[in-house]
């Protein structure tokens, strides 16, 4: 065992085997989720894995699992429940204390903004963030959490659109945006890019993305097409992607003479 003192705290961490960890007051944490153990066993990594909060040992041996019952579990899938995990003991000997310390850890926790857990992600070369990270910068434009021309900060947007289209629609949205107002940070707000991608997809086969461009842009601003897709999916109680488009698509077709070049829906 070793033992960390300073002024105010004090902190044992001790291994323990897997055998002699469980979760003895289940009403002291968050429901058990196996499919999460499960992918901590497959994805498992040493340096990502932070030391189980754990009790100290009842009158039997048996060590409570204050926080990290998944990772614990996880480890046992992985290794074995005679593996033996480094893990943090505090004082606790009632489900209330143990609930508390719950509480007090997870709360504790300053949440990680999406832009910020997105850029790292960049840096660690996971994808499709990398491959995101590209496309945006092949185009002129950085990911940066400054809203400015030249930056984009959607990046859960940008994330749900690649996962649910692919990167070349994607890749399409934000040309079109940039093509539209070349020089309007606001082009690239999140609920633009996907109005945007749900149109682009449903009709980018008959789109003259030239026109698309030109009437749009000389009727609204971002934030106009914005307000409308609002009101529009508060009227009609649909989502707000499928408002905006629903407008681009009324916009693109008005004062079109030839019914053939129009776009309708299936």
């Amino acid at each position: 065992m070793t033992k960390t003192t300073s002024k105010k705290v004090e902190t044992e961490f001790q291994y323990v085997a897997i055998k002699n960890l469980s979760v003895i007051w289940v009403q002291a944490q968050r429901p058990f989720n196996e499919k999460w153990a499960k992918q901590i066993a497959e994805e498992f990594d040493p340096d990502k894995f932070d030391p189980p909060v754990i009790t100290k040992p009842n009158g039997v041996g048996h060590y409570h699992v204050v926080e990290g019952q998944h990772r614990v579990q996880g480890a046992k899938i992985a290794f074995g429940e005679n593996e033996q995990l480094h893990c943090r003991i505090v004082d606790a000997d009632d489900p209330a204390r143990a609930a508390e310390i719950w509480l007090g850890i997870n709360s504790g926790r300053k949440a990680i903004k999406p832009i910020q857990k997105f850029l790292v992600a960049v840096t660690a070369g996971r994808q499709p963030e990398v491959e995101i990270n590209n496309t945006v910068n092949k185009m002129g434009y950085k990911i940066s959490q400054y809203k400015s021309e030249g930056s984009i900060s959607a990046v859960r947007a940008l994330t749900e659109v690649h996962n649910k289209f692919g990167h070349t629609l994607l890749q399409g949205t934000l040309l079109m945006l940039h093509h539209t107002w070349p020089h309007d940070a606001n082009a690239f707000s999140g609920d633009v890019i996907r109005g945007y991608a749900l149109f682009i997809n449903e009709f980018r086969h008959y789109l003259d993305s030239k026109r698309l461009a030109e009437v749009i842009s000389k009727t609204f601003s971002p934030n106009q097409l914005l307000s409308s897709a609002r009101l529009s999916s508060e009227q009609h109680r649909i989502s707000l992607a499928e408002a905006m488009s629903d407008i681009l698509r009324l916009r693109y077709n008005r004062n079109m003479r030839d019914e053939k070049s129009k776009l309708k829906r299936k």
